[in-house]
């Protein structure tokens, strides 16, 4: 019987593992929901999910594993897939099964395992903070290091790893006040404990629908009341639409669903690999979505989700406990998960001091190119003309993974390649995608589309890679940026009251604004930043903002600030406004 195993073999090793992502899977939205920051922040259930079902798509390999081989295989896979900062600390909190032994692994050399994996994530990351998914991780492997002296089953011990984890969880709140403001749990550290427990379901020989989630002991948080509170009630959320297409032109496939799907689809993910295209998008027009991807190659795979009716059975689920709240916690429903998205950085922003750590590798080629991470068409316009060699589609809500930004990297012919990922929750995965590719491969931590710009026009091809990143990163840091957008969710963030559909102005992560009109936000974000005594704004206007609108307000900040103004389409999916003064 399961819940009498004393050592894990290669099979049963995939099994757990196969438990634990089935486990976060269910409850993805739940996880997503936990995000605090009040505008899309790209979803960390999401970005877990997907992390973790690369390793676990790479595991489906082959029927039989020893221990060793699906170790090697699944933290593979984990490093390639992982996307945002919360995948890419899983990847590594996962490096650590690479100890266990060639067969089987018991208690003790599973605690060792996971002991490993904490370390190795700590150092992963540049400033580890506290009340993260980091301290659910390391509580958790410590508990199992002292159960490991005792517990007599692999069940036993993962109990005790259980429960260390969720009472970590529960604390989490108390380490970060911007957490006990909004009255929620780490995200992260949530979605970790729900794999944690989906580990230990298979170890008791249960499906994963046979453990409920409760809210963590000493918390106030409820996880269907917290997930009801912010889901509209009258929302409209669309399809989640997954195609994989085979065609012998996949390049080309890739480029024209991007262009097509983005015109009435969101959270959009077009990859291309060989002769398949893999296709994420939401949207209200699955069928259309189907039918362009049809016209283009051969349907391999096909996966629509209506996430209406998941958000609405989170909302009923949620209703009988927002008003007698149970002791234990109510269970969480479980929903359908949805592919696509990024999350809520964990991982601080690199200082210049640590440059010439990474570009002290000196490569080997004397012309460098530069791959950038841009969304919006205007925007990829905007870094192709510049001289960006690659233009990743991605940014805020979606992340490209370490893989996309390794091929991206491994594309550039010959020459050494400086990565600009101009967004804080890419940066992780921009840095592992640098170690796999080695020497010639740099970052350049920018963390905003305006630094990534600054960076661009300091971009001169011939100089040394090490002594253009340096100088990249020098002009991208002088550079402050403006954003307007729209709040998703009733929140408290930096102590400010926020509503659902006020729009929000931002000076880099500083919420300087909230206002019921998005000019309105737009001019006291400038004001802010001083655009009386600049010479120049340039403002890219979001794919939901009209043309219109957006000349009025460049009409408005020459009259109110006698700036000279340049107003371009970005189309960026996000941010309605993405401004910088000079």
């Amino acid at each position: 019987m399961a819940n009498r195993l004393v050592r894990l073999d290669g099979d049963r090793f995939v099994a757990m593992i196969k438990a634990g992502h089935e486990r976060l899977r269910q409850h993805v939205s739940l996880v997503n929901a936990l995000n605090i920051f009040p505008v899309p922040d790209g979803d960390t259930g999401t970005n877990m999910e997907m992390s973790l079902a690369a390793g676990v798509e790479k595991l489906a390999a082959q029927a039989h594993w020893t221990l060793a081989a699906a170790a090697h295989t699944l933290a593979a896979g984990l490093l390639m897939g992982a996307r945002g900062n919360s995948g890419v600390i899983l990847s590594q909190l996962f490096r650590g099964f690479l100890q266990l032994p060639e067969e089987t692994a018991g208690v003790q050399e599973c605690a060792k395992a996971l002991a490993e994996g904490v370390h190795i994530a700590y150092r992963a990351v540049a400033k580890p903070v506290e009340g993260t998914m980091l301290t659910v991780a390391r509580e958790g492997a410590a508990a199992g290091v002292k159960a490991a002296r005792q517990a007599e089953t692999l069940a036993d011990w993962m109990r005790s790893v259980v429960a260390a984890a969720r009472e970590a969880l529960a604390r989490t709140p108390e380490q970060l006040p911007v957490l006990k403001q909004a009255g929620v749990v780490d995200s992260g550290g949530q979605g970790l404990l729900f794999i944690f427990e989906g580990f230990l379901s298979f170890l008791e020989g249960k499906t994963s629908a046979d453990t409920a989630p409760a809210a963590a002991p000493g918390s106030d948080v409820h996880w269907t009341d917290f997930a009801a509170a912010h889901v509209p009630e009258e929302a409209e959320y669309g399809f989640c639409t997954e195609v994989l297409i085979r065609t012998p032109q996949a390049s080309a496939a890739e480029a024209a669903l991007r262009r097509s799907l983005s015109g009435y689809g969101t959270s959009l993910l077009v990859v291309a690999a060989d002769d398949l295209v893999k296709v994420h998008v939401h949207t209200m027009e699955p069928l259309r979505a189907l039918q362009d991807a049809a016209g283009l190659g051969e349907l391999v795979k096909i996966k629509v989700e209506n996430m209406t009716l998941q958000h609405q059975t989170i909302r009923q689920q949620a209703r009988p406990e927002a008003t007698e709240p149970q002791a234990g916690g109510a269970p969480a429903p479980a929903v359908a998960s949805c592919s696509a998205g990024a999350d809520r950085a964990s991982a601080q922003r690199v200082p210049q001091s640590q440059l010439p750590s990474q570009t002290r590798e000196t490569a080997g080629a004397t012309r460098t190119a530069v791959v950038a991470v841009a969304a919006g068409d205007g925007l990829r316009e905007v870094f192709t003309s510049l001289g960006a060699a690659v233009v990743l589609s991605g940014g805020q809500t979606m992340n490209p993974s370490t893989e996309e930004i390794v091929a991206a990297v491994s594309s550039i012919d010959g020459a050494a390649a400086i990565v600009l990922p101009n967004n804080k929750n890419i940066i992780m995965a921009a840095e592992q995608a640098r170690q796999v590719v080695g020497q010639r491969a740099f970052v350049v931590p920018t963390i905003s589309i305006p630094q990534g710009i600054a960076a661009m026009l300091a971009f001169l091809p011939d100089l040394p890679p090490h002594d253009l990143a340096a100088k990249m990163w020098a002009a991208a840091e002088r550079v402050r940026a403006g954003h307007v957008v729209r709040a998703v969710r009733d929140s408290v963030y930096q102590d400010v009251a926020i509503r659902a559909n006020q729009f929000l102005g931002l000076i880099d992560q500083t919420l300087v604004e909230v206002a019921e009109h998005r000019n309105d936000a737009a001019l006291a974000v400038l004001t802010r930043m001083g655009a009386a005594d600049a010479e120049l704004l340039t403002m890219f206007y979001g794919r939901d903002v009209p043309k219109e609108e957006a000349e009025r307000l460049a009409v408005l900040c020459r009259e109110r600030f006698g700036v000279e103004v340049e107003l371009q389409a970005g189309g960026q999916p996000v941010y309605d406004y993405i401004m910088s003064l000079e």
